[in-house]
């Protein structure tokens, strides 16, 4: 099977997989940080890709990670993700988010 990158509609069923059974009283706090789906690039591992940010707080988001298949964080400035970091889960990188935007 070969390779193809994700579709937003795609990235958009994994979170809605994702999003089943989770406890309405964190569903509620978490799901405000939800954008609509738009492409950004990033530097991941020397070579340069694109990712899906579906989440944010200021220049603080959440992207999900084609290759690896998971959500993680990083810092937006001008269409390209920096420092990104792999948390797993929607819900983990959502609560990271939350957490970081808290100490922005």
């Amino acid at each position: 099977m070969n390779w193809a990158p994700a579709t937003k509609e795609e990235v958009l069923a994994c979170i809605d997989r994702e999003w089943v059974g989770i406890d309405p009283a964190l569903r509620t706090a978490l799901e405000g940080y939800f954008v609509e789906p738009y492409l950004v690039s990033w530097d991941r591992y020397g070579e340069v890709m694109r990712a899906f940010v579906v989440a944010r707080i200021g220049k603080l988001v959440v992207f999900f990670d084609e290759i690896e298949e998971d959500f993680g964080t990083a810092k937006e400035v001008d269409g390209c993700l920096l420092q990104a970091a792999f948390y797993g889960s929607i819900v983990l990188a959502l609560r990271e988010l939350q957490r970081l935007g808290t100490n922005v």
